[in-house]
């Protein structure tokens, strides 16, 4: 894993490679540096990842509040596509936590995109954050050459940094055995074109734990046949959308080597006391 330097970004100049990170990474640019360097200034958090002097990533994380509760929302995390994949977002994260713990903050909360096997594995196997909502076209329609022109559905993410669950999590430990594997909710198979596809959807499960088999490739899936990457946000949406409000809860998100291939799924526990509330829209993390 490669080990970045971490540290506050502190100069206007810093502030300013943020907004061309932005720009590689969505096409376009969201927060400028005068507002990242006032949220810096006054209980934010603006979150560098330096390899070799060179800035290559970032957080950018506003107080906001949240149910009563004042929280670190973390709006933008980007990394230069070079660095992808090299466990820079995690050690971007467990930064963040460090800061906000210091600040007295318990919890961050953040949104990203369910189809996103990279940032599901992330924000639920890695660092132990829970889904709290499913927000429908969250932000509406806006400029990103990630999202191709989709709805911008997202989850919301609370993670209570201060929990034992938490604190598991980071060391390693697993919320619990998945074997034998739950029965699946949609039923997939690969198309002649290479990419997933659902052919089943059943509605009516009612057992404790729920399998939601999701793409592995997203990214590639909206360049090469957007038809079927929109297909796949109305089809998980029904899905989440419906278990959610029927006191399913998305409780972990795992990698399963299955004849020959690695596949991708939600894990879903159902809770009979709790029931899902309405989404907030507004405010989250883009990716």
């Amino acid at each position: 894993m490669l080990k970045p330097e971490l540290r506050l970004l502190e100069e206007n100049r810093e502030f300013k490679q943020c907004e061309r990170i932005q720009r590689v990474v969505w096409g376009s640019q969201s927060i400028s540096a005068e507002v990242m360097a006032l949220t810096q200034k006054y209980g934010g958090v603006v979150l560098g990842a330096f390899v070799k002097g060179r800035l290559v990533g970032f957080i950018y994380a506003f107080l906001a509040r949240r149910n009563g509760k004042i929280i670190h929302w973390s709006h933008l995390m980007a990394l230069t596509p070079k660095f992808r994949d090299q466990g820079l977002g995690l050690h971007l994260k467990l930064a963040h936590r460090d800061l906000a713990l210091q600040q007295g903050i318990s919890s961050i909360c953040w949104t990203y995109d369910p189809l996103q096997s990279r940032n599901a594995s992330l924000n639920l196997a890695k660092l132990g954050a829970r889904v709290e909502e499913y927000v429908v076209d969250c932000y509406g329609r806006f400029p990103s050459i990630i999202e191709g022109g989709l709805p911008s559905d997202r989850f919301v993410m609370n993670w209570r940094i201060r929990t034992r669950e938490v604190e598991k999590r980071l060391s390693g430990k697993k919320a619990g055995a998945v074997y034998p594997l739950p029965p699946r909710i949609n039923m997939t198979v690969i198309n002649a074109q290479g990419f997933l596809e659902n052919r089943k959807i059943d509605l009516d499960h009612r057992e404790p734990r729920l399998l939601v088999e999701i793409p592995p490739d997203a990214d590639l899936m909206r360049r090469k046949t957007l038809a079927l990457a929109k297909r796949w946000r109305l089809e998980t949406r029904k899905i989440f959308l419906r278990y959610l409000a029927e006191s399913y809860q998305v409780e972990d998100f795992v990698a399963v080597n299955e004849s020959g291939r690695k596949r991708y799924y939600y894990v879903l526990r159902r809770h009979a006391s709790r029931r899902s509330t309405p989404p907030e829209r507004g405010i989250g993390q883009k990716l």
